[in-house]
């Protein structure tokens, strides 16, 4: 992801919006839990459980775009 840049970034909002089958502009569970398998990430559904966890920075229940860019990314300095 790093390695490509900004067209890294931009591939990747454009499947997060794809993931996005209610149009919230969030992935609930079930949605990232989808992206995860569609995705062949390899992660078992405990994983992938886990994972939204780390992606859900807020523990709102669902994934903005933001904190997944910003879980992705790091923080900028």
């Amino acid at each position: 992801m790093k390695s490509r840049g900004a067209t890294g970034i931009m591939g990747m909002g454009r499947k997060f919006r794809i993931y996005d089958d209610n149009g919230d502009k969030t992935l609930n569970q079930e949605e990232f839990h989808k992206a995860m398998t569609e995705l062949r990430m390899g992660l078992s559904p405990e994983e992938i459980h886990t994972a939204f966890g780390v992606f859900d920075r807020d523990g709102n229940g669902s994934v903005d775009y933001n904190e997944f860019l910003r879980t992705i990314r790091g923080e900028m300095n």
